[in-house]
């Protein structure tokens, strides 16, 4: 049994679709509670769960919004839209929000459990497309908001996966995140920016990086600017 299934199911004992969202902070307008709560499962777009989970002024209460989680939950599975990365950061500032509701279903922790595996199966595979990699929002996502609500438990995560810094995609999630932390938006990472000062660790993600991507002409060109970004020579 999966993660996912195990909370789908936790969740399908104890509670049933709620037939209405009660507003608890006084935010929606009824005919949006409405439009959303009248929506079948399938047609619930990660705008409205977003509204469902939306961090300190959700359109439910927990009992009332735990429901839609396990179908959050594949949303953003599914995706890596902009959306599909709003609702990731929106469930798990819900989900930090709701600690006390979460541990007493047996939830919190396995909650917790489905980011992490899901942030390290993404990392197993770094393909660029453009001028990104693949899955790039979803790990920046989690990555970030685990270090914003739950103290830097993010870096812990990216620390535990690149320490031993042993393969191509370690080394290029690295190089990744680092100019991502220098240039981008995330500042919160101890973790990152006592890297940017390993030179040891940074040529040794450089010499795996370059002996991937010497015969490649499309990766060159995207590590070159990269690897200058993160001022590795």
């Amino acid at each position: 049994m999966t993660v996912l299934e195990d909370i789908r199911n936790i969740i399908a004992r104890k509670y049933s679709r709620p037939k209405k969202l009660s507003d608890p902070g006084s935010d929606f307008a009824q005919e949006e509670l409405e439009t959303i709560i009248h929506k079948g499962d399938v047609n619930l777009r990660d705008t409205d769960l977003i509204c469902i989970f939306q961090s300190l002024l959700p359109a439910g209460t927990y009992c009332e919004s735990i429901y839609f989680m396990p179908l959050a939950l594949t949303h953003i599975c599914s995706a890596d839209s902009d959306s599909a990365s709003t609702l990731c950061n929106t469930l798990l500032w819900w989900i930090s929000d709701q600690k006390d509701f979460l541990e007493k279903d047996k939830l919190y922790d396995r909650l917790l459990d489905f980011f992490e595996s899901l942030f390290t199966e993404q990392m197993k595979m770094f393909t660029v497309l453009n001028a990104y990699p693949e899955n790039c929002n979803r790990v920046t996502t989690i990555f970030d908001s685990l270090n914003s609500y739950y103290s830097c438990h993010g870096d812990l995560l990216l620390r535990k996966y690149v320490d031993n810094l042993e393969n191509y995609e370690q080394a290029a999630w690295l190089i990744f995140f680092l100019k991502e932390y220098l240039y981008g938006l995330h500042r919160m990472s101890t973790y990152l920016r006592n890297i940017a000062d390993d030179k040891l660790l940074l040529q040794k993600a450089y010499d795996i990086i370059l002996a991937n991507a010497i015969n490649d002409e499309k990766l060159l060109k995207f590590w070159d600017k990269s690897i200058s970004a993160c001022g590795i020579s």
